[in-house]
């Protein structure tokens, strides 16, 4: 019963987190700043969006924590490793949410926002997010290759080795966009989702055991 708990739960996170990740990257398509902008010119434009975003992060801080819960629960399984690494890495993430929506919340609601202040909750969350869901998504890799050869694996090899490259791309764009090594998260953001889907995948086959049940060889035969 907790698996299918926990496959509930991972299945909503992963199916949630992909929306708000595009729409967000809809919403912010709109500033022309770019990497190089001013810290006064992200206060502007997170000025006129943050109602906006704040609604996709009120959301998306329960669907990680979602995932934390998931993972924890999918401890029992053979790819508890993974699953420990990616609970790690989606609390490591949940900080930034009270950061962005608290503190973001507060600055923006003034009529003179303090810009270094901005930029400092900026910085904070920054590093949650790109270490948080960095190392989600390596667990996930994770389970997904010690989950390919398991006796319970719950759906197809193939979907497991797109599931762990996608998942590992992102993870590693991620860190290179920690260490300065990269600048954008457009790449990753395009393995993420497809990470994503295949942990939903998961998620949906741990809830409805049936779904993608194996036949047996005597099933076979």
């Amino acid at each position: 019963m907790s698996d299918r708990v926990g496959g509930f739960f991972l299945l909503l996170a992963c199916i949630a987190v992909p929306i708000i990740i595009v729409d967000y990257r809809i919403t912010m398509s709109g500033f022309d700043g770019g990497v190089d902008a001013t810290n006064a010119e992200r206060v502007a434009y997170a000025k006129q969006v943050y109602s906006k975003v704040a609604i996709g992060w009120t959301f998306e801080i329960l669907a990680v924590a979602f995932i934390a819960t998931a993972s924890i629960i999918f401890m029992n399984r053979s790819s508890r490793a993974g699953w420990a690494l990616a609970a790690i890495g989606a609390v490591t993430t949940l900080p930034m949410y009270p950061f962005m929506l608290g503190g973001y919340g507060e600055v923006l609601s003034t009529a003179d926002p303090d810009v270094e202040l901005f930029a400092i909750i900026r910085a904070m969350s920054n590093v949650s997010f790109l270490v948080g869901q960095g190392l989600m998504m390596l667990g996930f890799a994770l389970v997904l290759w010690i989950e390919r050869h398991s006796a319970d694996r719950l759906f197809p090899r193939w979907a497991h080795l797109v599931g762990i490259a996608a998942n590992t791309a992102a993870g590693v764009v991620l860190f290179l966009i920690y260490f300065d090594q990269m600048s954008s998260f457009v790449v990753g953001g395009m393995f993420a989702l497809i990470g994503f889907a295949v942990m939903a995948l998961f998620g949906a086959s741990a809830a409805l055991p049936g779904v993608n049940k194996r036949p047996s060889v005597a099933e076979a035969a």
